[in-house]
């Protein structure tokens, strides 16, 4: 299939048509060797699907999706909002907005910055931790859960698979 024949892909990487789009690009065979773009199309199907279905299954109850991803960020150490408004790709109102909730939740504290007066810096608290932490280990009992039900050589292939996306990732 060439890149001209491919729908628009929707914001979350996904496809406005997803099943006729599935159907035309089955998960390649390992056994059919390189697929190039189909197995470049399936990759980012799957891998986008999971992260929608990880989000959606697993920390709904308790955060949303930007509120985990701020506390995550605070968790390597204070940041003002302004950097997590960048690192986030929001503006800095919405930050403001979410970083007010997570304070109003007990999530987070904010602090007078030691070099700028005119800044704060948001730090993660104690209940942030736990919030973050209990998100995680739901993310991780559903895919755990989801792991068990394939069959050994099926663990393996995705072992190996876990390995490359990481280290695609990491490129």
């Amino acid at each position: 299939m060439t890149s001209g024949t491919t729908p628009d892909p929707t914001p979350d990487g996904g496809n406005s048509d997803s099943r006729t789009e599935s159907s035309r690009n089955p998960i390649p065979d390992p056994g059919d060797g390189p697929a190039g773009e189909d197995l470049a199309v399936a990759l980012r199907i799957a891998v986008m699907r999971t992260s929608r279905r990880l989000r959606i299954e697993a920390s709904g109850d308790l955060l949303t999706a930007g509120r985990y991803s701020v506390l995550a960020a605070l968790e390597r150490g204070p940041a003002t909002p302004g950097a997590l408004a960048a690192r986030e790709r929001v503006q800095a109102p919405s930050m403001t907005r979410i970083i007010k909730l997570l304070e109003a939740d007990g999530f987070i504290e904010r602090h007078a910055h030691p070099e700028d007066g005119r800044q704060v810096l948001a730090a993660l608290t104690e209940a942030g931790r736990e919030v973050l932490d209990r998100a995680r280990r739901q993310r991780t009992a559903w895919l755990h859960r989801r792991v068990d039900e394939l069959d050994d050589g099926d663990r393996a292939v995705l072992a190996r698979a876990a390995a490359l996306l990481q280290g695609m990732s990491a490129q």
